[in-house]
């Protein structure tokens, strides 16, 4: 059979990160029959950091939805602390609260700049594809439109501990993360006349957010990733493990390293 591109799954920007960290792990997730649905699990396999992260990402795409349409006035702001939901976890109520009073300070710092139509996103769960050797599909968040300038920011929600921009690894796994979709969201030109060219990270459970200038050395890396993974689907190369303590946590566990393949 003649190896064609119609062969292979598109590759997920999960799958990607996968990628970077564990080539065996991705080589699992990559052929397992619930590759599409990794991310969709019932509620009740889900934990509560799924869940309490879930609840976050939907109540924030609530919140802009609510004021989807209405004037930008100067008493806007005082309306937003009644349009995030009220959850059963403590904790996400204390993000939804920091998050309300973030919006606000962004809101008033665009108003006095004369720059407030800049704050509405320009998309939220965006669906992204780029044809390519392999196809690339991701999910992102939300965008938003650099003030005054005719550039783009995407957004990620992170309410985990580990999402701390400060540490270096952190900041590196994000750049090729959100490479991964700039490099779409740009060669696609989903956005017509305007370039991506920064990403937002807002992590409620450190009430911090970062923002950078995405570099075209992380966006050509992002490629040259890229094309080494397809090459090794494409010539069923050798997918190298990465044997580490986290291992134990991997659901690929018992055939990887259990069952014959690798004695841990």
């Amino acid at each position: 059979m003649t190896t064609t591109k119609k062969n292979f799954r598109a590759i997920r920007k999960s799958a990607f990160t996968t990628y970077k960290k564990c080539q065996k792990k991705f080589e699992y997730f990559y052929n397992d029959p619930d590759y599409w649905n990794y991310g969709n699990d019932s509620e009740e396999k889900k934990s509560d950091a799924l869940i309490k992260g879930g609840e976050f990402h939907d109540g924030c795409e609530s919140f802009f939805n609510k004021l989807e349409g209405r004037v930008f006035t100067p008493n806007l702001p005082s309306t937003f602390k009644g349009l995030t939901p009220k959850s059963g976890y403590d904790d996400v109520n204390k993000w939804f609260d920091w998050f309300v009073e973030t919006e606000q300070h962004r809101y008033t710092e665009l108003e006095e700049q004369n720059l407030v139509g800049s704050w509405f996103p320009v998309a939220m769960e965006l669906e992204v594809k780029m044809k390519d050797n392999i196809d690339r599909t991701g999910h992102v968040y939300r965008v938003d439109v650099m003030p005054g300038i005719k550039e783009l920011c995407i957004v990620e929600y992170k309410t985990g501990k580990s999402y701390d921009m400060d540490n270096k690894y952190s900041f590196t796994d994000m750049n090729a993360e959100i490479g991964f979709y700039v490099n779409i969201l740009n060669k696609a030109k989903v956005f017509p006349g305007y370039k991506m060219t920064h990403w937002k990270v807002i992590n409620p459970t450190l009430e911090k957010i970062w923002m950078n200038r995405i570099s075209p050395i992380s966006l050509k890396a992002v490629d040259v990733t890229y094309a080494e993974i397809t090459g090794k689907l494409f010539n069923k190369g050798t997918f190298n493990r990465n044997v580490t303590k986290l291992c134990n946590w991997c659901p690929y566990v018992d055939d990887c390293l259990f069952k014959g393949e690798y004695e841990y």
